[in-house]
């Protein structure tokens, strides 16, 4: 598509997620931005040089904003996201950096294209006490230490990453003060960090606690990482009520949350230690493996260990939670909505991949009707770009970026399933365009893999 190239769509219902309205209209895309955006009939003085999109039935509304992803520059799995209408992905979240160095994989993006458009988080858990030094989980950081990961993670905020990440749970030696210090760089640039939270045993809310405090101590925005996946066994109730403790407080606390109890991870990561399988009462039955040898199999003692042993790196999906907790989440003033997605071969992985956003609009919006549709939209695109500092993304007005999805409400669905019961992968029904950077990279529901539009997004 030439720059100079106009794109009209006409008779859409048009969600304006900023405004918070929703009207029958029409849109001009030109050189990648929205140039126009009209309400009520298509007057007679738009003149458009080449395409024109009948929107008759459908919705538009800005491209999603995935919010917590682990995506890091993976084809197979953007693909995934972009076939939900995700436009862009905040990676490198739970504290593993999607690279040692935020700028070479910024400009590695923007040199070879991509489907989507990517930020990223500095990840601390994994990378940067990696780069300090620190060799085990288990092992606390010096003072000098904590020195050079402020340093690095200031590096890397100053190359334009979103924010920094935590995992806190997959390095438990992180002491508070660590934790603390490392998050502290963020809060004079205004950038967020976004926490996977310390091992949680049943009714233990001390590390939703210490995150929290992360906000108190620093100043800094915290962003509470995949309700779901956390407190989604019974306790979800408590957690929000701590959670808005800190709100009327003053304190700016984020959260987001995806829609499966069913969570992955590495088979060899401490959330699969002994004490946890032990303490949660989870059943070896209830762990599949969504990659390797064993994949698409329900597991037994046995072959759990062996892949803990021998195949550390293969995620497995554990089985458990309390589906009402989801949506107590979801419903949540400004909870936002997220994939957790990672890299996967076809056929394997968690269907979170490629079916969150559809499954969010099926559910939280047309079945339940917890949310209007309206606040749905808002839910996956105004608010995370505010959260994340995205001024000209996640908005439908006029010089705002065109990233936009098409789509159907009454038939959005999730079509992907776990491996063994279907296929992860499936993309969902209900999405007819997809623009990136006001590029078609869907057309009609089919992937134009011509298009790779997706920038790097430093902040």
């Amino acid at each position: 598509m030439a720059e100079s190239e106009r794109i009209l769509i006409k008779n859409a219902e048009i969600i304006d997620p900023e405004q918070g309205i929703q009207f029958r209209g029409c849109l001009v895309i030109e050189n990648g931005l929205f140039s126009e955006i009209l309400r009520g009939k298509l007057p007679d003085s738009i003149a458009v040089q080449q395409e024109i999109i009948d929107a008759q039935g459908l919705t538009v509304s800005p491209g999603f904003i995935d919010i917590h992803a682990h995506t890091d520059g993976y084809v197979f799995n953007a693909e995934k996201e972009l076939a939900q209408g995700v436009t862009t992905v905040a990676c490198g979240n739970c504290g593993i950096s999607p690279a040692k160095d935020i700028g070479v994989f910024y400009d590695e993006q923007d040199r070879k294209g991509f489907p989507v458009n990517q930020t990223a988080f500095v990840g601390h858990s994994f990378t940067l006490r990696k780069q300090a030094g620190i060799r085990g989980t288990g092992e606390a950081a010096s003072d000098a230490q904590i020195e050079t990961m402020q340093h690095l993670a200031a590096e890397g905020l100053d190359n334009g990453a979103c924010g920094i990440s935590f995992g806190i749970q997959y390095a438990p030696g992180t002491t508070t003060r660590e934790f603390t210090e490392v998050a502290r760089v963020t809060a004079g640039r205004g950038k967020p960090v976004a926490v996977h939270t310390r091992l949680n045993f049943p009714n233990d809310f001390d590390s939703l606690k210490e995150t929290l405090d992360i906000a108190k101590n620093t100043g800094a925005t915290v962003i509470v990482s995949h309700l779901s996946y956390m407190f989604a066994d019974g306790r979800m109730d408590r957690c929000l009520e701590l959670i808005a403790g800190y709100q009327e407080q003053g304190y700016n606390i984020q959260a987001d949350s995806g829609m499966y109890t069913a969570f992955s991870t590495m088979a060899g990561s401490t959330c699969y230690d002994d004490d946890q399988i032990r303490v949660n009462h989870w059943d070896y039955g209830n762990f599949l493996a969504s990659g390797g040898r064993y994949a698409g199999r329900y597991l037994n003692r046995e072959t759990f260990e062996y892949i803990r042993k021998y195949e550390p790196d293969t995620n497995i999906i554990c089985f458990t939670g309390v589906e009402e907790d989801i949506y107590k989440a979801l419903r949540y003033k400004d909870v936002m909505v997220s994939s957790d997605s990672g890299k996967a071969l076809p056929g394997q992985g968690h269907p979170q991949d490629a079916a969150v956003f559809a499954r969010f609009f099926r559910i939280m919006v047309r079945e339940r009707k917890e949310l209007s549709l309206i606040e749905g939209v808002r839910r996956c695109t105004l608010l995370p770009a505010k959260v994340l500092g995205l001024k000209d993304r996640g908005r439908m007005a006029a010089g705002a970026i065109a990233d936009l999805v098409i789509f159907d409400p009454s038939v959005i669905r999730e079509r992907a399933d776990f491996p063994g019961r279907g296929n992860p992968d499936l993309p969902p029904d209900g999405i007819s365009y997809v623009f990136v950077n006001g590029k078609c990279a869907v057309r009609n529901g089919k992937r134009d893999h011509t298009v790779n539009a997706g920038k790097a997004i430093r902040l």
